[in-house]
């Protein structure tokens, strides 16, 4: 016979609704918020509740009368009588598995719920294309597998996830891995992955297997509990931004050699750059972090891409600073043109963004070393099952910037057709699903340009397109509103109280689950996701099964 852990309790002041219900805890007996429960209800029906917050109630009618009843505040006095008490939990109704709406009566028992029940209270055995999300444990030692739907996750129905939380302790760009090689398993025919390194190395060696010492026996274990293999990404090539020096292996990348060496000798590394007649077509991008009201740099950026006649970046400069003279020997500027002063100032910003080595042609000599290839080309790797991983973690906020929104538009314009770049290498790239971190720095919430535009076109449209943006910042109230808003998929890992306090977004959580972020370990996350009865549910996901090097060059 099931065990009963308790029973509802109905008040006056505290009645059952249709939403919410409370019940007293048996004596000794431990539970959490987000624990489930199922209770006995009407017409033999059953009703599933996932407990939202507990609380001790006494008999003391305030803290006075028991500092009085301790011998007027002595401490090591012993109460010649123990007060009445018991532990009340409140919980959410989730599910009734005859679709009843009643309140539940007063005195009903509480048990248990076993993990089918949990999972169908939930909304999780409908699930036409599940895609693993992690477990949670329950207090009484139960474990249930959660997941997501995939039409939801990365469309058509919905789309697009956001993960927030502190760096370093939400881990964040764990959690999106995990994700991504779940859809490598479950979905390769017909996903593709883009992903960003913006920190460190850990991600350029995601086709390397885990050392047994960062993957226990019961980390593997974890992932065949959410129906995984605990394996290393296939089909991974890497782009490092170049670097014009034999020393540093031709590649500006803080890639530890070794892996560097391993990859090159398997012809699964490359190093990209900007030729100028292609660079010269996105130097607008160069330009989104600048205060442009006007858009008048963009306007500059789009006369120089007419230009003709230019054979490198330097003729390219040479040119710039010629238009610059010619402009301030006018005798004044002609309506709707181009003033000296902003003349001036994009030959400034110019010069000084370009000088890196990135800003190249096609080298000649030691082409086999240099593994030189123009961004045009990277998409030319990406495919159904692929993963292409695009290290920007080198380069200054302005570099990433271009590199971030070149690609993005790549993908747009292979979805809608190809652009004149691509005319000759028109293929199937699948569904892409891109993981960017740092959202913020590409569609902050006041300001951005061309590459927010580019964001708010993915996220708006990109479920129809086939295009998936997995977003990830430390601050969810510095990520443009409407990037936000076109989430389906919320992940919430340990947050500050002053971003939960300033940002609107977490207002929708109650105060337990707001204090809970505050606190939440490492590997354990909330999440919201359309398909799902409750509000958040709390995961935790197993660590990763790839190899994350230790030092870099």
């Amino acid at each position: 016979m099931p065990e009963i852990i308790g029973r509802v309790v109905a008040t006056e002041k505290n009645p059952s609704t249709t939403n919410s219900v409370q019940f007293w805890v048996e004596k000794d007996m431990v539970l959490k918020p987000f624990d489930v429960v199922m209770i006995r209800h009407i017409k033999g029906s059953h009703t599933y509740a996932i407990i939202t917050e507990l609380r001790y109630l006494t008999d003391s009618a305030g803290y006075l009368s028991d500092w009085v009843s301790s011998d007027f505040g002595d401490v090591a006095a012993e109460p010649r009588n123990e007060r009445i008490g018991t532990t009340v939990a409140d919980a959410e109704i989730l599910y009734n598995d005859q679709d009843l709406e009643m309140p539940i009566r007063n005195g009903a028992p509480v048990e248990w719920a076993d993990s089918d029940g949990i999972r169908k209270a939930l909304g999780l055995l409908s699930l036409r294309h599940p895609v693993p999300a992690g477990w949670f444990r329950m207090s009484n030692g139960q474990e249930v597998v959660v997941d997501f739907e995939g039409n939801y996750l990365i469309g058509p129905e919905g789309a697009h996830l956001n993960i927030a939380g502190i760096s370093g302790l939400a881990t964040k760009t764990s959690y999106a891995m995990f994700l991504c090689s779940a859809l490598q398993q479950r979905r390769p025919d017909d996903v593709s992955l883009v992903i960003f390194n913006v920190k460190g190395f850990d991600l350029l060696s995601l086709d390397e297997p885990a050392k047994p010492e960062d993957l226990s026996e019961a980390d593997q274990a974890n992932w065949r509990k959410c129906g995984l293999e605990p394996k290393p990404f296939g089909n991974v090539s890497y782009f490092y931004p170049y670097a014009d020096s034999e020393s540093l292996a031709y590649n500006a990348s803080k890639v530890p050699r070794d892996v560097h060496k391993r990859q090159l000798a398997a012809g699964t590394c490359h190093h990209y750059i900007y030729p100028v007649a292609y660079g010269k077509q996105k130097l607008s991008l160069l330009l989104t972090d600048i205060d442009d009201g006007t858009r008048t740099m963009e306007d500059c950026a789009a006369e120089v891409a007419e230009d003709k006649d230019v054979g490198n970046w330097s003729t390219l400069r040479e040119l710039l600073s010629e238009k610059t003279k010619a402009a301030a020997k006018g005798s004044g500027p002609k309506p709707g043109a181009i003033t000296v002063q902003s003349w001036r100032k994009f030959y400034r910003l110019l010069r000084t963004r370009t000088k890196n080595d990135i800003f190249t042609e096609v080298a000649g000599s030691r082409p086999k070393e240099r593994r030189q290839c123009p961004t045009a080309e990277v998409l030319k790797h990406l495919g159904p099952g692929k993963v292409v991983v695009i290290d920007i973690e080198p380069l200054p906020d302005y570099l990433q910037t271009l590199v971030v929104g070149d690609i993005l538009e790549q993908i747009i314009a292979a979805k809608l057709g190809g652009s004149e770049e691509q005319q000759d290498d028109q293929h199937d790239i699948g569904r892409v699903v891109i993981f960017a971190d740092e959202l913020n720095k590409y569609a902050p919430k006041q300001g951005g340009g061309s590459l927010t535009d580019t964001l708010l076109e993915i996220t708006e449209r990109g479920r129809s397109l086939g295009i998936v943006l997995f977003g990830a910042e430390q601050f969810r109230s510095g990520v443009h509103d409407r990037v936000i808003g076109n989430c389906a998929t919320n992940v919430f890992g340990r947050t500050s109280a002053v971003e939960i306090k300033k940002a609107s977004e977490y207002r929708m959580l109650n105060q337990t689950q707001q204090a809970s972020l505050t606190r939440l370990p490492q590997g354990t996350l909330m999440i919201q996701h359309p398909v799902f009865t409750s509000a958040t549910v709390k995961v935790n996901f197993p660590r990763p099964a790839y190899a994350q090097p230790k030092g870099g060059k």
